[in-house]
């Protein structure tokens, strides 16, 4: 995309509260997220490839690679976010915007060679995480590629980013200061020194639409549920993977669709 139109769409409120985020840290490490994904669906994109972004949020990520693909479908749970991204980025006619409802149609069965799912499964409670990762499985074609993204919130991550968001919220940085969650020694022991069958009690939010936050995610069960229903390719962490995940804030999880 040509910097100076991308500059001229509008923010979304996630760019807003993320990438362009007073706070330097939240900023470099939201960034660095969006950079890895980039270069990744670089790998695979051609002009004749279509692009999933499932949970696509306030469009971000389709704003900055539509250029790469020939097709590019945003889908979120949320009709407001929707409508907000049809508005906003309405000049770009290869980007379309639906509700997840929208792709229960069988015209969409193995329709994408990539889909992208950034930052989505942390929120899910139970059901509605199977619901996706099957979504995923049916959407994209057979070998095609999927790539999730998740949080880390586990190791001494979780001490950095708990550290980091405090201070924004005391900074009134993005909306840190309403959506802090606490844990006890005990919990944050747990979380610290987690395996793959660790766990703690996670709260749950909203009433029509029940969600989590990060507190008690464990990427490593997450990756783990993934491996049953996909050939996992190759797992990177963002920023500083070369240091394997140790201080990272997320984990890219490349799957491939295998039958």
């Amino acid at each position: 995309m040509n910097e100076k139109t991308n500059k001229m769409i509008a923010e979304g409120h996630y760019e807003k509260k993320q990438i362009n985020c007073h706070n330097p840290i939240i900023a470099w490490s939201h960034g660095s997220r969006f950079k890895t994904t980039t270069e990744l669906v670089k790998k695979y994109s051609t002009k004749s490839t279509n692009l999933l972004d499932y949970g696509c949020g306030d469009g971000t990520f389709l704003k900055m690679v539509n250029d790469l693909f020939l097709e590019s479908i945003g889908t979120d749970v949320s009709k407001v976010q929707i409508k907000d991204c049809q508005q906003r980025l309405a000049e770009k006619k290869n980007i379309k915007f639906c509700v997840n409802e929208e792709l229960d149609d069988n015209k969409y069965s193995s329709y994408f060679e990539i889909a992208v799912c950034m930052e989505v499964l942390e929120h899910c409670i139970p059901e509605q995480a199977e619901k996706v990762i099957n979504n995923l499985k049916r959407l994209v074609k057979q070998d095609g590629v999927i790539i999730i993204t998740v949080p880390i919130e586990i190791g001494a991550s979780l001490l950095i980013k708990q550290m980091n968001r405090a201070f924004a919220g005391w900074l009134r940085q993005g909306d840190y200061d309403k959506s802090f969650e606490s844990y006890s020694m005990s919990e944050l022991f747990q979380m610290i020194f987690a395996t793959e069958s660790s766990s703690i009690l996670r709260p749950i939010y909203g009433d029509d639409f029940p969600y989590h936050g990060h507190k008690g995610f464990n990427w490593r069960a997450l990756h783990q549920e993934l491996s049953k229903k996909f050939t996992i390719e190759k797992t990177l962490f963002s920023p500083l993977g070369w240091l394997g995940g140790i201080v990272s804030s997320q984990v890219f999880i490349i799957c491939r669709n295998s039958r």
